[in-house]
């Protein structure tokens, strides 16, 4: 019998499949099936394959010519650079952020971030993954620059191809935390300088030394 999958937009597909490494399901240096990538998001297999070749452009998988698609497997030396870069381009958001906060995305960044404190305490690792990320969503989109935001997540995608995990410990998870609310109290203040210098060590906290 045959089965008749869901048609998604590779964009949304390529999002979903990025998640799933986000969150370890996929190891770095891993092999991606399709087929078993057509029934986990239940999509159809041309689907499966354009987004596929959406998370090759953006360096989060590889393709290996007559092998397959596999999760990207990072050298600490390119997680070091991705950093770096992601601290020059995350940070150069904060002036727009602070001048462009409004009452309703504050208010909606403060629940998003009483909703992380709620995941730390009693939440999966999923949880916490997508609700940092909202924030982070809401957080960056007040940038005004669409084309800056999805670089800003191709290069957090990108970042997750390596053995280095999203919170390294219940620890780390708690400095995140604190950061948002941190970030929240510079951005009622409109301080650009501190919240820039927030974002940059909420980026660095777990950086492997050496």
């Amino acid at each position: 019998m045959t089965v008749k999958r869901k048609h998604k937009p590779k964009r949304a597909l390529a999002g979903e499949i990025a998640e799933a490494i986000r969150l370890g399901q996929f190891r770095a240096g891993e092999w991606l099936r399709q087929i078993d990538l057509e029934e986990k998001f239940d999509a159809t297999r041309f689907d499966v394959r354009a987004a596929l070749d959406e998370l090759v452009v953006r360096k989060a998988i590889e393709h290996v010519p007559n092998r397959g698609y596999r999760v990207a497997q990072l050298d600490r030396e390119t997680l070091r650079h991705i950093r770096a870069v992601r601290v020059m381009i995350e940070t150069a958001t904060a002036p727009t952020i602070v001048a462009a906060i409004d009452p309703a995305t504050l208010a909606r960044l403060h629940d998003l971030a009483e909703q992380f404190a709620a995941t730390v305490r009693e939440g999966t690792r999923a949880d916490q993954s997508r609700v940092n990320a909202e924030f982070h969503h809401v957080l960056y989109h007040l940038s005004g620059n669409p084309v800056l935001e999805e670089l800003i997540w191709n290069l957090r995608d990108r970042g997750r191809g390596s053995n280095v995990t999203v919170w390294a410990s219940h620890d780390s998870l708690l400095r995140s935390d604190s950061d948002h609310r941190e970030m929240l109290e510079a951005i009622e203040a409109r301080d650009a300088a501190r919240l820039s210098g927030l974002i940059a060590s909420h980026i660095l906290k777990d950086a492997p030394e050496g």
